[in-house]
């Protein structure tokens, strides 16, 4: 069995990949034969591959119409992981809606089509802080958080409009500015394990020490942190099904759901990453252990 770990070539994204090393010497190690191929590299047969992981093609959002296109092309080729349907619906994170429909809390979101519908949702927060962030996006890229007065915050969502991207709107979650968010993984829909991922902006649309720099630890979630999370892969099925997706949207390998807790309130999502999110396999090595694992389950079914 050939698997392919799905990944890019450009040096300061891939400089950043410390997970794709571990998990291909996994999956060699338990017998499988697994190599890293480039989304876009013309010479690759995708045909070859038994499975194709998403694992960390991330410059797709500066190409986005080259890689929804390459989907399309290779999914008519081999299996792909997580399914191109989920991918396409987790690659914009307008999924919030559907997750909000679901009965599963979320921080709260507007998105904006106009620079005025974003000042105007940024004005609706005052006083408290707001973060501003395109819908499509990786590694937090264009995101800001700013008082509400900041002429820095109507600015960046100008800016994401003139991308072509639509900017969304967030009231500032203070515990997780301050402290930051838990991060639980969940592969084959059964919970795994959870890091913490420490602060990273700066007040201002900066980042902490000046570029982005994830601070990763392990972490106990509290129970209401994991139910919540099981709630939202089980949501996952609802709106697979819902959609018409195909057979295997309904059951994600993979899924990292980022949750922020705030005393004695209700946890809420943040984001659940369905596309490529990292595994911090050096800070929880038993995480390659874990994925090998349920790419077998995967192979079997």
């Amino acid at each position: 069995m050939h698997i392919g770990l799905l990944t890019t070539d450009t040096p300061l994204l891939a400089d950043h990949d410390t997970d794709t090393a571990p998990l291909l010497a996994g999956l060699t190690a338990a017998g499988l034969r697994a190599s890293a191929p480039v989304w876009h590299d013309p010479a690759v047969d995708w045909a070859a591959f038994d499975l194709l992981v998403i694992r960390s093609p991330w410059d797709y959002p500066e190409r986005y119409a080259e890689f929804t296109g390459w989907l399309d092309r290779a999914a008519g080729r081999t299996r792909i992981l997580n399914a191109p349907d989920l991918i396409r619906w987790n690659i914009d994170k307008r999924y919030l809606a559907d997750l909000h429909a679901q009965g599963i809390p979320v921080v709260p979101y507007t998105f904006c089509g106009t620079t005025a519908e974003a000042e105007a949702a940024i004005g609706r927060l005052a006083p408290g802080r707001v973060i501003v962030k395109p819908t499509v996006s990786a590694g937090s890229r264009d995101t800001g958080l700013f008082q509400p007065d900041d002429p820095r915050a109507r600015e960046l969502a100008g800016r994401i409009l003139a991308a072509g991207k639509t900017p969304m709107v967030q009231p500032a979650v203070e515990e997780v500015i301050t402290h930051g968010e838990n991060a639980l993984f969940f592969l084959n829909g059964e919970y795994a394990y959870a890091c913490h991922k420490g602060p990273i902006l700066l007040p201002g649309g900066g980042y902490i020490g000046g570029e982005y720099t994830e601070e990763i630890t392990r972490a106990e979630p509290a129970a209401a942190e994991i139910e919540l999370g099981r709630r939202a892969i089980a949501a996952l099925a609802r709106i697979a099904a819902r959609r018409g997706f195909a057979a295997d949207a309904g059951q994600p390998l993979y899924a990292r759901v980022d949750i922020a807790s705030r005393q004695g309130a209700v946890p809420q999502i943040i984001e659940v990453e369905l596309f490529e999110p990292a595994y911090f396999s050096a800070v929880v090595p038993e995480a390659v252990g874990h994925f090998v694992e349920a790419v077998r389950r995967r192979l079997r079914s």
